[in-house]
């Protein structure tokens, strides 16, 4: 069911023959002949292609006739392509001024040589168009009309939330399941419940998911909350990996299985979570079996929801039963779907004829809801019931069926996208299913590839985001978000991505690990799987390809560039991690558009690089060696994007910068003093996203300042401004000269040295201001006024040395002051003495979190009800009674406040009933808690590090009934837990005790926490065994013993942990045996010994005397120690 897409390549062809440039570059060089015929040609068959593309679908001798027409297409797009390159290089060298060396390149024989290849290959193209011109009356095609113009898709803002329509139908299963999953305990040793949904594709098995994991009593229940799209790929690291990515981001540092492992149960262990697998493939019961293992580690009450396609899969993985079976919607709730779709707020009332037609076409859908939307997004657009009416009728549905009969739903709907949303979506099948698309670089894909409708430069962008957001409108882009200010990103649904694959054919091919690729045609566009972790290796069809456009994640990049370099009409070329020496290489791809070298550890982008007249984007980002970019950049005319972000070694910026005139996106400017690096290089262009200016103490004034026209730059919507250490005169001039547009969302400026604030921050022109830092302001003495922004959410002050004072100079006189702000971060304010806000208003009705560091003068908060977060670091000890006021906190810090202080004020958290989490970091001198602790039954999280003088935890803390969560380190005359104090910790999960010098015991009263799951012990050398009371904690499933050098027994009571699954005992060299007792543990999977001599000889497998008792293990991993324990070598024991 193959697309060929040729309408939009056809008329690419004839647009690009009419361009003046094309056609003086002809006369010049004397084809201009040819060139015309080429056009005639072109233009006669292009009125009959689109009458073709319409009867295609059950004509194979059309299609084939198609086929022959591409190919020539694409042949004559790469020749105009060399006419195109031929006459920017000729205007370049014109720029330059005449050498020799232009001389000799447009001397007359090698003009001769030019205008016969030219010739020779245009000749034949237009022999080959003639004979498939003759073709066309053996089938009766008739020419029609062309529209040559394109239709603009109307203008939708984006934003980080799709606008779905309703979801109908699944209110009834998601109750279903919720029911299933909040009261869930589940007594099986593994802690793990698995509910499983199953259904075809399309159906809104991950909408399910997602409505239920959205759920508020959902994030209530679960202390975690983590989703993992896994499709086809069931590796486990990458699994693994990905389940950690979503925890917290980390993870990608870890390569292999084991170090991951630990990592994932780290932060796993002892919550209760919930964990969605969405769309799993695999029905391998060992690699199953191995990640269920990795998971048993949560508290009791955690739950993994499978969804799948395979019913197989679903019944292998659920151990809740029954399976959820997904169902199709019923008429009722397909025609409310479908109606929200097509008409919007509009009554079907007013389009009553069209009603019947609708609801018959709804019929064809077969209730999947995927389907619905996307043909209601398409009837949206259309309102004549002939337009219906031929929908309904159209020859798509009559299309052989395989299993999926949802895609000649979806079919219909791409079938009716303008020709460039139908090049546009197709291409998107380049990457795998499941990937990230990220909105930026798929608008730079298409431009490169010329999908995009020809407009000026200026234009591209903005309508390569109509067409991003016309596909999310219609469906064919979904889980839209913006992750951060101007980073948009989507995914592609698996079915929506099995009809772009099927509609590019062979001309798309993504390379997985493991996946062997037929060469079947000319292939177009390729991706590498760089998250893959073994390489690839391309077959011998492969090596013979020639018709590369686009190469992406390249990997193996020594074996592949050789099959790069041969590419000669590449116009994508995605090469990160480059070496130095390879870069001369990638210069001869002349035709590059998009050329991406992320990462690389080149020192010098060569001047050759400017030969590459066509290139529109050149991201160079994170290269962090790069020093020197090409002194001839500014002949790269068609730049319209780059990226430098993390260049730390890039001093200056190359001269002339400002004659790229279509440059769009500058990650930053380094201004210069002399002419050509000046900030006024900025003045004309139209920068979009964000900018940031380094070294502005170069601007000696005003003039120059506003030469740079930021307030001319209306898409610009980041700007940070900044100096270094060596300050000018004139710097508040220079300040003032640098005021950006209103339509700015976040404002940076650090190390300004001026005592005056301009007046445009002053007087709050920029009203959409969403973000402000100002770091680093040593000599003003007020802040400026900031309270009157309406938007602003997020507030950082940093480093205002001289002001003593906040009030309402800062705050405003209206009637509510920060009406939005979320967040505020008061950071080295040393002199700061007082403040105050606004009297007579509402102060900070929003505000959440309140973080104060480095503020050694500052001793009192004003009361805000509204903070649930605040953060009290390196500043004065009587700031801390300011914590009494406020009732509302549920996140405390208390950090490094006075080294002095001894006790916390008397009566501190009395009134704090909706505290969960409290953290004290370094009180060298505290020596108490007493009372503190007594009245917080809201508390989750205790975190006490560095408190030396600390020698005992209150008996209050058996109050914190709530308490999951007990973390104690670097507390050297902690001697033990209080035996009356860990009484009432009924719901403690998690206890670490880390490097604790003086640390002893846990005493008697560990008997008590009966629900403790986590236990880790790390770095206390006095800690001779475990007491007695261990016996009484069954719920205990791990059990953690690192570096206690006196550490001798593990003691027999170790054998009532019934619920025990890991034992870890690492660098405990006076540790001499294993007891008897650790074979009753037959939850036990995984014991992992390091460091440990004594049991390293006495666990040897099937020699040693405690083998025996370990045998029973699963995985068992002991390292021996053959130089000290700083070289360590796996022993293989299972």
């Amino acid at each position: 069911m193959a697309d060929l897409l040729l309408s939009a390549l056809v008329s690419t062809v004839v647009r690009n023959l009419n361009t003046s440039a094309l056609k003086e570059f002809g006369v010049a060089w004397g084809l201009g002949a040819e060139l015309d015929n080429l056009k005639s040609t072109m233009s006669a068959i292009r009125s009959v292609v689109k009458y073709a593309e319409e009867t295609q679908w059950n004509n194979e001798v059309i299609m084939d006739w198609l086929g022959k027409l591409k190919d020539v297409a694409c042949d004559a797009d790469n020749v105009l392509d060399e006419f195109a390159t031929e006459a920017l290089m000729r205007k370049v060298e014109r720029e330059k001024g005449a050498t020799s060396q232009v001389s000799k390149f447009f001397s007359l024989p090698n003009r001769l040589i030019f205008r016969m290849k030219m010739a020779h290959k245009l000749k034949n193209v237009r022999d080959r168009l003639d004979a498939i011109s003759r073709e066309r009356s053996e089938f009766h095609l008739s020419e029609g009309v062309i529209n040559t113009e394109v239709v603009d898709v109307q203008r939708r803002k984006t934003c980080s939330l799709v606008n779905e329509s309703g979801i109908y139908g699944r209110d009834e299963e998601k109750e279903k399941i919720i029911k299933v999953m909040l009261p869930n305990v589940s007594d099986d040793q593994d802690n793990l419940a698995i509910y499983a949904v199953w259904g075809m594709g399309g159906l809104g098995k991950t909408t399910l998911a997602q409505l239920i994991y959205n759920d508020v009593r959902v994030e209530k229940h679960f202390e975690l909350r983590i989703w993992v799209c896994v499709s086809d790929d069931f590796q486990i690291i990458r699994l693994v990996r990905a389940i950690i990515e979503s925890i917290d981001g980390s993870g990608r540092d870890l390569l292999d299985l084991e170090p991951l492992q630990q990592r994932l149960q780290e932060k796993l262990r002892g919550r209760r979570f919930l964990l969605v697998l969405d769309d799993v493939w695999n029905e391998n019961h060992e690699e199953w079996d191995r990640l269920r293992h990795m998971l048993t580690c949560g508290a009791k009450g955690s739950m993994l929801i499978v969804t799948t396609r395979i019913e197989t899969i679903a019944r292998m993985m659920a151990t809740v039963l029954p399976i959820h079976h997904m169902g199709f919607l019923s008429d009722d709730d397909s025609w409310s779907l479908f109606k929200g779709r097509a008409f919007g707020m509009g009554r079907v009332e007013e389009n009553s004829e069209l009603e019947a037609i609708g609801k018959e076409i709804v019929k064809k859908c077969g209730g999947v809801p995927l389907a619905i939307k996307a043909i209601g997004s398409l009837m949206s657009l259309k309102c004549r019931k002939s337009y219906w009416e031929s929908v309904e009728k159209s020859q798509i549905w009559d299309l052989p069926i395989g299993k999926d009969s949802i895609l000649l739903a979806l079919k219909l709907s791409y079938h009716h996208l303008p020709p460039h949303l139908r090049q546009c979506f197709a291409y998107c099948c380049v990457f795998p299913k499941d990937h990230k698309l990220e909105m930026d670089k798929l608008i730079q894909l298409w431009m490169a590839n010329g999908f995009i409708p020809f407009k000026e430069p200026s234009e591209l962008y903005d309508f390569g985001v109509d067409i991003f957001n016309e596909l999310v409108w219609r469906s064919f882009f979904q889980d839209v978000k913006e992750e951060y200010p101007g980073h948009i990103t989507c995914k592609m649904h698996d079915l929506m991505h099995d009809l772009a694959q099927s509609i590019m054919g062979h001309e798309c091919v993504a390379l997985e690990s493991g996946k062997d690729v037929k060469v079947e045609g000319r292939i177009f566009h390729m991706f590498f799987d760089r998250t893959s972790p073994r390489h690839f290796s391309l077959n011998e069809d492969l090596c013979k390809v020639r018709s590369l456009r686009s190469c992406l994640g390249t990997s193996d990049r020594k074996a592949s560039l050789p099959f790069f370099l041969k590419q000669k009409y590449l116009r994508v070329l995605d090469f990160t991690s480059v070496e130095q020496k390879v870069l001369s290489s990638i210069n001869n791809l002349k035709h590059l558009r998009y050329l991406d070298m992320s990462g690389s550890k080149i020192k010098v982008l060569p001047e050759s690089t400017t030969c590459l007249l066509n290139l529109q984007t050149l991201k160079l980002d994170k290269c962090r060696s790069l020093c020197e970019l090409p002194k001839g950049m500014k002949h790269m005319k068609s730049l319209m994007y780059l990226g430098i972000t993390d260049c730390y070694s890039l001093t200056r910026m190359p001269e002339g910068m400002g004659q790229l005139a279509c440059l769009q996106s500058l990650s930053f400017f380094i201004a210069g003093k002399k002419n050509g690096y000046q900030v006024s290089e900025l003045n004309g262009l139209n920068l979009r996203n964000k900018l940031t200016i380094k070294e502005l103490n170069n601007v000696r004034n005003s003039v120059e300042a506003k030469n740079a026209n930021l307030i001319g730059k209306e898409n610009l919507h980041s700007l940070c401004l900044e100096w270094d250490s060596h300050i000018p005169d004139h710097v508040e001039d220079v300040l003032d000269g640098l005021q950006p547009h209103s339509n700015l969302k976040k404002l940076s400026i650090n190390n300004y040295h001026g005592s005056k604030i301009p007046t445009w921050i002053q007087d709050s022109v920029l009203r959409d201001l969403v973000e402000i830092s100002l770091d680093c302001w040593k000599r003003c003495e007020h802040l400026p006024l900031l309270g009157k922004l309406p938007l602003l959410k997020v507030l950082k002050i940093t480093g205002w040395r001289a002001v003593k004072y906040i009030g309402n100079e800062f705050h405003g006189d209206g009637a509510i002051s920060f009406p939005s702000l979320k967040e505020f971060r008061l950071h080295k304010m040393r002199d700061l003495e007082e403040w105050r806000t606004m009297t007579g208003g509402e102060n900070f009705p929003c505000l959440s979190i309140l973080d104060i560091r480095d503020c050694p003068k500052l001793v009192e908060i004003a009361i805000i009800p509204s903070i649930t977060g605040l953060t009290m670091s390196r500043s004065n000890a009587m700031l801390i009674r300011s914590v009494m006021n406020l009732t509302s906190l549920s996140s405390l810090v208390i950090d490094g406040m006075d080294d002095e202080l001894t006790v916390l004020p008397d009566g501190l958290l009395q009134n704090h009933k909706m505290l969960k989490m409290l953290c004290i970091f370094i009180m060298p001198n505290l020596k108490s808690l007493t009372n503190q602790l007594d009245n917080l039954s809201a508390l989750i999280e205790f975190r006490l590090y560095n408190c030396d003088k600390i020698e005992s935890l209150p008996e209050g803390l058996h109050n914190l009934h709530s308490l999951r969560t007990l973390d104690i380190r670097k507390c050297n005359n902690l001697l033990s837990l209080p035996m009356n104090g860990l009484q009432g910790l009924s719901s403690l999960r998690s206890l670490y005790i880390q490097s604790c010098n003086k640390f002893c015991s846990l005493s008697e009263g560990i008997q008590y926490l009966i629900a403790l799951e986590d236990l880790s012990i790390y770095g206390c050398p006095k800690l001779i065994s475990l007491p007695q009371g261990i016996q009484h904690l069954t719920a205990l499933r791990f059990l953690e013993i690192f570096h206690c050098e006196g550490f001798s027994s593990l003691s027999k009571q170790i054998g009532c942990l019934t619920s025990l699954s890991v034992l870890r005992i690492w660098f405990c060299p006076n540790l001499m045996s294993i007891p008897d007792e650790l074979q009753n543990l037959t939850a036990l999977k995984t014991l992992r010994i390091e460091g440990c001599p004594h049991l390293e000889k006495r666990c040897r497998k099937d020699s040693g005397e405690d083998w025996h008792k370990i045998s029973h293990i699963p995985y068992v991993d002991i390292y021996r120690s053959s130089t000290g324990w700083g070289s360590l070598r796996k022993l293989n024991c299972c």
